[in-house]
């Protein structure tokens, strides 16, 4: 006998001349039971009883057939418990638990106890186990009398003052519970160990305190046999013992079973379950029932329903016959060999969609979320070169019928507003014209501007020495700046009387007293289209008497006329760097006079003047 875990049970594994056995089991000579908790055997030759719960054995054993008969671990049968403790050799050892492991008795597995490698400790001070003195509380008062209950103390004090498990103190408890159990007093004392002993029966069964050691089944024969039959082992079976049993209002299905049911109206099935009477189920295709007059199991075959023609016609699709429930239905499977592998090309701003149908892959054309102009997608808020004279973008609302994104269109707004002096003028085959180009500007130095035409030349009123003149430079209209630099200007130096401005209202000039004919300089700085010299530059001008005269020749009978002017003989081109407005700067070119000289000019008289005047008027 012996207990293992099996499947996470701790089950009894009971075994007969290497046979396992489920009790009750019943021989000529010995009987064993088993109630969850102890598994007793009894052997009515000799009144003997074995008892083993797991982690003990208790043998009981009649004094009028063991007096004196006994040795070894279970001490000598002579209820003097000094020489229990006896060693093989007649010598009496003071270690009970030492004198057990002298005691051999080889196998074949030649296996024996090993002795503990050291003494038994001494108790520790202060334990004083409460679980201990249970034992002899009112608790175990009616089986006092009939058990002494000192060793079974002694024993529990030791096992839970030496022992690493908390729970030992609960064997003791069980060991003493057992006895008295044997004496024929059932004790129900777990509830009194404030859950330290609890026993937990695996379900459906629950604990109880005082059950029989056989329980009744649903099986007639084996309770007759077990339970009704009086013989030699009912009688030393027939004790109450603390075990598993089915719960109140049940009875357990059969010995080998753990299936409490609530009525043993029941079918037994071959692979040993049941079904209660009237209960229907399917097995091999037939309709059974548990006859609830006869308790036998009634089958015929399962009816079929007839089933409605199937048709399996989406792509893929093959018809097989199936059993359902023991019945042949016709069923629509998948074939993946019979669904077409060719796709689909979808137009521009639609991609393809594959969908699991039925079997299927199916492909669809599906939109975009773009935009579609020449073949192009074009993503929402893109710009869609659709009309040249339009400004489109690819907008965020879908055409209810194409199902892409419409193309928003604006007109395009032209700027027709030009600078001045330019002009705004269509251009063929653009949406937008442009500003061209008609005429010069020039700022004035009071920041106002005049507007000049092309080839005119424009002289401000406020500065006659002044003239702009607008020019085409590589199809550039640019205003040319030209500035009149008037010579010093004396008045001492003239014939009184003789001062006037120039005809161009520019310079004053006057007849001046007769000097020679020379270089007269000056400093000033040079302007040009607003751009100003960085420094003054010292300009040359020719001034003085030269010998003009005018008489009569008798000889010639006319006018005879000698005219020199004062003139340039020799001129230097020199460069000055310019600075604009801008911040810009070019080099300009002007001519500087080195040396002045008279020099013979035509003599120009006013009948000659006339005469010229009158014939340009004739043509």
């Amino acid at each position: 006998m012996t207990k293992k875990d099996v499947d996470g049970v701790f089950t009894s594994l009971i075994y007969v001349n290497q046979q396992r056995i489920i009790p009750a089991y019943e021989t000529k000579n010995f009987r064993i039971t088993d109630n969850g908790i102890e598994t007793l055997l009894v052997i009515p030759a000799i009144n003997a009883k074995v008892s083993f719960t797991g982690l003990m054995f208790s043998i009981y054993l009649p004094w009028d057939k063991f007096n004196g008969n006994t040795e070894g671990q279970c001490g000598t049968c002579d209820n003097n418990r000094t020489d229990d403790c006896r060693l093989p050799n007649g010598a009496i050892d003071s270690s009970c638990p030492d004198m057990a492991h002298q005691w051999h008795v080889a196998d074949h597995n030649n296996s024996q106890c090993t002795p503990p490698p050291e003494p038994t400790p001494t108790q520790p001070p202060g334990c004083d186990p409460p679980i201990c003195y249970l034992i002899q509380s009112k608790v175990f008062e009616s089986c006092h009398k009939i058990i002494p209950y000192e060793p079974f103390i002694v024993a529990c004090i030791f096992d839970a003052c030496y022992m690493d498990d908390v729970t030992i103190g609960c064997t003791s408890l069980q060991t003493y519970a057992d006895a008295c159990a044997q004496a024929g007093v059932c004790i129900e004392w777990r509830n009194y160990t404030n859950g330290q002993c609890d026993f937990t029966c695996e379900k459906p069964k629950v604990y109880n305190a005082c059950g029989p050691q056989v329980e009744p089944t649903c099986n007639a024969w084996y309770n007759f046999k077990f339970i009704q039959t009086q013989n030699e082992f009912s009688v030393m079976g027939d004790i109450q013992l603390e075990g598993c049993y089915c719960p109140p209002g049940t009875t357990l299905m059969s010995s080998s079973s753990n299936y409490c049911i609530p009525s043993c109206d029941i079918c037994l099935l071959p692979n040993g379950e049941w079904k209660e009477a009237n209960e229907t189920w399917v097995s091999n295709c037939q309709e059974c029932v548990c006859d609830p007059y006869s308790l036998e199991i009634q089958c015929q075959p399962v009816a079929c329903q007839h089933q409605p023609p199937l048709t399996c016609d989406q792509e893929g699709q093959v018809k097989v016959v199936e059993t359902v429930d023991c019945c042949q239905k016709d069923k629509c499977e998948c074939d993946v060999t019979r669904c077409s592998t060719s796709k689909i090309t979808c137009p521009v701003g639609f991609e393809t969609e594959a969908t699991m149908g039925v079997c299927c892959l199916t492909y669809q054309c599906v939109p975009k979320d773009v935009c579609v102009f020449n073949n192009t997608e074009y993503q929402p808020g893109a710009n869609v070169p659709e009309d040249k004279c339009k400004n489109c973008v690819c907008g965020d609302s879908v055409d209810a019928q194409a199902h892409l994104h419409i193309i928003e269109c604006q007109p395009t707004e032209c700027d027709t507003h030009c600078q001045q002096g330019y002009d705004y003028q269509a251009v063929p085959g653009q949406c937008c014209g442009k500003c061209v180009q008609t005429s010069c500007v020039v700022m004035l130095p009071d920041n106002t501007t005049h507007t000049i035409q092309p080839g005119s030349v424009w002289i401000p009123s406020g500065d006659k020495c002044l003239k702009y003149e607008c020019v085409n430079i590589m199809d550039q209209l640019i205003p040319i700046q030209a500035k009149t630099v008037c010579p010093d200007f004396y008045p001492e130096d003239c014939i009184p009387g003789t001062e006037f401005v120039a005809p161009d209202g520019c310079c004053h000039v006057c007849i001046p007293i007769t000097k020679q004919c020379n270089v007269t300089k000056g400093k000033v700085y040079l302007d040009s289209n607003g751009c100003k010299s960085a420094n003054k530059v010292e300009v040359t001008t020719c001034g003085g008497s030269c010998v003009t005269y005018a008489m009569y020749s008798l000889e010639a009978n006319m006018m005879e006329r000698s005219c020199t002017c004062c003139r340039e003989e020799s001129t230097t081109k020199k460069e000055v760097e310019m600075i604009c407005p801008d911040g810009s700067k070019f080099n300009h070119s002007y001519i500087h006079i080195n040396k002045c000289g008279c020099q013979r000019t035509e003599c120009v008289t006013p009948e000659a003047t006339q005469v010229t005047r009158s014939r340009r008027r004739r043509r």
